[in-house]
């Protein structure tokens, strides 16, 4: 964590859990934002598994998709995608089409979502929107340690 975003999780820690700052309470804090931030906030996963893309859309379709649409499907499933990447995410809708609300490149473009650690959400990022799907790009990965909440407060 850079020092810039070791001070905004500072200040969010003293804004939200101004009662726990006490040294008895860091692994608390700790674990408060290494966990889903609440309310829940979706960010694009770096990594998403083939099993999460295969298993979103429905594939009654697929047979209407071009042959080369179809097999830049299967490039796309070769390995893990980072769905925060604009061109990840057009590659999807180019295959698939558009993003509107139940298409199989909605359904694809969710299974690219996670939900962000309180601390992630903290650090924040711009967020990025692909037809209906929004996510946030997060500048900032992860949790937070108990060493890192003690250098905070130090």
């Amino acid at each position: 964590m850079t020092p810039a975003q070791t001070a905004t999780v500072k200040a969010y820690v003293i804004a939200n859990y101004a009662a726990n700052v006490a040294k008895s309470e860091w692994s608390q804090i700790a674990e408060k934002l290494s966990t889903d931030a609440s309310p829940v906030v979706k960010a694009w996963s770096t990594t998403v598994n083939q099993n999460d893309m295969d298993d979103a859309p429905d594939y009654t379709t697929f047979d209407a998709i071009s042959a080369g649409k179809r097999d830049s499907w299967g490039f796309l499933l070769a390995r893990p995608r980072d769905f925060n990447r604009n061109k990840v995410r057009k590659w999807v809708t180019d295959i698939w089409g558009n993003s509107t609300a139940g298409s199989n490149s909605e359904a694809i473009l969710l299974a690219g979502l996670v939900n962000a650690t309180a601390a992630e959400v903290a650090i924040g990022g711009a967020t990025k929107t692909t037809g209906t799907v929004s996510g946030l790009d997060r500048t900032y990965l992860g949790g937070v340690t108990v060493l890192e909440v003690n250098q905070m407060f130090s």
